[in-house]
């Protein structure tokens, strides 16, 4: 039997309870002088004994992804913070906590109770960061709450009481949560694309049931469990399809579920399919956040667990309960959809049927195997996600992988074990092990469900997507191919494509062809020339088949990028400064065509130093990116370190050091190098190419100036001063390619380009 791999991938995520939509604004940003309670200050721990704990617990997948240090604390209403009371009764309390050097907070509320109107917020000092209101839908019987997280070691917590209701509520602070690394949901934008490179978005066009896998997706959620653990699940319908917020993933995912937190629909509206690109985020989506669950029934084999969430799903939020078929029969493929390392929405695909096996010596028994996957992958945090067949109908929960997640942008050679949801349906003795008792509360004996509220697909339905992009940030044109999808049932033969670049006046294109259900065709839309700066691309699809398109919400994309501009030098100086892990610090400088110029490797810089280095660059377009092994950047946790890169005369091309795990810059070099130009400059050099001997000569005096030659590694082979009249500079034991030579007198200095053939 193959090393399988639990995907349950334990990384950091707060609490909540019921819907926070972050709607209002906390009372005190009206009022003018009122009190400020003193900061309570978190007291400092060993950060560098944890960080060196977390070196040994990263390189195992079955271990928690650790973020944060927890403080326990005893704060509450009567104890601590400040109130004002307003001039018509209500009040307002606060309550700030420090902790220096924290990425976020997170706080648990181990005694959680509003009455009607009172409301929570949370946010940071510069009131960057928002997060509530927590009112009375997040009340549950537990009386315990947990927070989503804030950006910042400064957060404030406030507590709105109406003055009809003074003296109900309930606010006790049970544990303050450091996070001293970063985490994928601190913020919409930040460390999105956790996940490796073959996997492709939600919203990726998938052959044949297109349409229902757009259905699918609506029903798929991400999961926050045991405080500090992502796992993905499904809303499951019932046979009496009236909406029971019930949630079905793994049991290896278990924790109490009335301190779990849920999220919906975080799907990229410009999808990546298998690339190395970056998936763009749909925020303010991304906060449909739920939180709070009833365990029903759970088993360790074949690995289900489900529960009823806390609060009801508002309807605005457009989710879908999915159908389910407990038949066994396996279906000619299956698909899913799931939160891999708690990242944006992903989609797999097995063209094949998969395998039932009933595996009972091993512990990984009752399962639907899928041998290979055409489509996507896996990873530690798909944990529980839905295997769905061929008519959008769940089958089983994500149990476990074996092999490769990845080869590079290609799947690697994946072998996926789902627990069978006809298993779980009755193989246990009581109803907290089984699924039919909350499934099929009448015993009807159905083996299907559909889905809830039930979906009907359209006749005219047109959907849009970014096929490519059609732009490379090294180029000044942009030539983007529209994907046109038909999720509707009549064969699309018309539509008009309305383009616009940059917020010009809408071009329009008649198309006109035959796309059958769930098929697509490939649209090349007009090329434009990029300006330095921003550029936006908005593209819809109007009047398909000359009528009215049932479903809008599909027919439009934006995408918006940056194209630099040219830096009018031939240097371009590299400075870092590390922090205490100088040994994390890697970078690299490629040209156009991926070559790598200048790099250095993890292990290689000391702490807390400063190293600085020139870079010599012909005309062309060029790409640094620095990482981070550990993924906390060179600031600020770990000392203030920083990096930049910037011309020989101090213009800056990037700067930084809070970059998390990566950062990645593309620049332009204009052409300060070409040998057309050198006979315009003070030397002249010939012959250029040349086998090794180059002549030197000016029209001026150049007696004393100095000069450098350097290889394309930025490394000197030879150096010296000219003379009055003709020099020779002799390149014949160096080996063949591109040299640069520097040269500095009289307060100025140029840069020449040898060819040595």
């Amino acid at each position: 039997m193959k090393n399988f791999t639990l995907l349950a991938l334990l990384l950091i995520m707060s609490l909540g309870y019921g819907q926070v939509t972050n709607e209002g604004r906390p009372a005190s940003w009206r009022i003018k002088g009122i009190e400020k309670p003193q900061a309570i200050i978190m007291p400092s721990f060993n950060l560098d004994s944890i960080q060196a704990e977390d070196r040994v617990r990263d390189l195992d997948q079955n271990k928690p992804w650790r973020f944060g240090y927890e403080f326990l604390t005893d704060n509450n209403l009567q104890n601590s913070g400040v109130w004002h009371t307003m001039p018509n009764g209500d009040r307002v309390w606060r309550i700030r906590y420090v902790s220096h050097g924290a990425k976020t907070l997170n706080f648990l509320f181990s005694d959680f109770y509003m009455p009607k109107g009172a409301k929570v917020y949370l946010y940071n000092n510069d009131r960057s960061d928002l997060l509530g209101a927590y009112d009375e839908k997040q009340n549950n019987e537990s009386r315990v709450l947990g927070t989503w997280l804030v950006s910042g070691d400064d957060i404030w917590i406030e507590y709105f009481e109406p003055a009809a209701v003074a003296g109900q509520g309930k606010l006790e602070i049970f544990k303050v949560v450091h996070g001293y690394r970063t985490v994928t949901l601190i913020n919409p934008d930040s460390n999105i694309n956790n996940s490796q490179d073959c996997h492709f978005d939600a919203e990726c066009f998938l052959e044949g049931i297109n349409n229902i896998k757009d259905i699918s997706k609506k029903s798929t959620g991400l999961i926050i469990v045991n405080n500090s653990n992502f796992c993905s699940g499904t809303l499951i319908n019932n046979v009496n399809n009236d909406g029971t917020p019930y949630f079905l993933t793994a049991n290896h995912c278990y924790s109490d579920p009335t301190e779990w937190a849920f999220l919906f629909n975080w799907v990229s509206p410009n999808p990546v399919c298998g690339g190395e690109q970056q998936s763009a985020n749909n925020a303010p989506n991304y906060y449909l956040t739920a939180s709070g669950a009833q365990l029903k029934a759970r088993k360790e084999e074949p690995d289900f667990m489900l529960v009823e969430m806390t609060s009801d799903i508002p309807v605005d939020w457009d989710v879908v309960w999915s159908g389910w078929d407990r038949s066994e029969v396996p279906p000619p493929f299956t698909y899913g959809l799931h939160h891999p390392s708690g990242d944006i929405m992903k989609l797999s695909y097995d063209a094949d049927p998969p395998i039932a096996e009933d595996i009972e010596d091993n512990g990984m028994g009752y399962i639907w195997v899928q041998e290979s996957i055409e489509v996507g992958a896996l990873e530690p945090g798909s944990s529980g996600s839905g295997m769905f067949d061929n008519t959008g109908r769940l089958i089983g929960q994500a149990w476990f992988i074996a092999g490769n997640v990845c080869n590079g942008i290609n799947t690697g050679g994946l072998l996926v074990g789902y627990g069978r949801l006809g298993v779980s349906w009755d193989m246990g003795e009581t109803p907290d092990t089984r699924l039919k008792d909350w499934l099929d509360p009448d015993n009807t004996g159905v083996m299907t469900t559909g889905w809830y509220p039930s979906q009907e697909f359209h006749t005219l339905d047109a959907k849009a997507i970014f096929y490519e992009h059609g732009y490379n940030p090294c180029g000044n044109q942009v030539a983007p191919v529209l994907r046109l999808i038909n999720n509707g049932t009549q064969n699309l033969t018309s539509a008009q494509i309305s383009y616009s670049f940059n917020g010009a006046d809408p071009v329009i294109i008649d198309w006109t062809g035959n796309i059958a259900e769930n098929e697509s065709a490939l649209i090349d839309l007009p090329q434009n020339a990029t300006v330095a700066g921003e550029n936006t691309l908005e593209i819809t699809v109007l009047n398909p088949n000359n009528g009215t398109d049932e479903d809008t919400s599909n027919n439009s994309i934006y995408e918006s990028f940056v194209t630099p501009g040219s830096i009018e030098t031939s240097n371009v100086v590299f400075t870092i400064t590390t922090d205490i892990y100088g040994e994390e610090v890697s970078w690299s400088l490629k040209d156009t065509n991926g070559n790598v110029l200048y790099s250095v490797a993890p292990n290689s810089y000391g702490d807390s130093t400063t190293y600085s280095q020139t870079f010599m660059l012909e005309e062309g377009c060029y790409t640094f990116t620095i990482k981070d092994v550990y993924g906390d950047g060179i600031c600020c946790s770990q000392g203030e370190g920083s990096y930049s890169l910037t011309t020989t005369s101090g213009e800056v091309i990037v700067q930084g050091g809070n970059y998390g795990a990566q950062e990645t810059t593309t620049f332009k070099m204009a052409d300060n190098l070409g040998i057309a130009d050198m006979k315009e400059e003070n030397l002249t050099i010939y012959p250029n190419p040349s086998s090794g001997l180059f002549t030197i000569a000016s029209s001026q005096n150049i007696d004393g100036t100095a000069y450098t030659i350097y290889n394309m590694l930025g490394q000197t082979v030879k150096s010296g001063s000219f003379a009055s009249g003709t020099n020779t500079v002799d390149l014949t034991e160096v080996p063949q390619g591109i040299y640069l030579l520097q040269a500095s007198g009289n307060g100025r200095e140029q840069t020449y380009k040898l060819i040595k053939e």
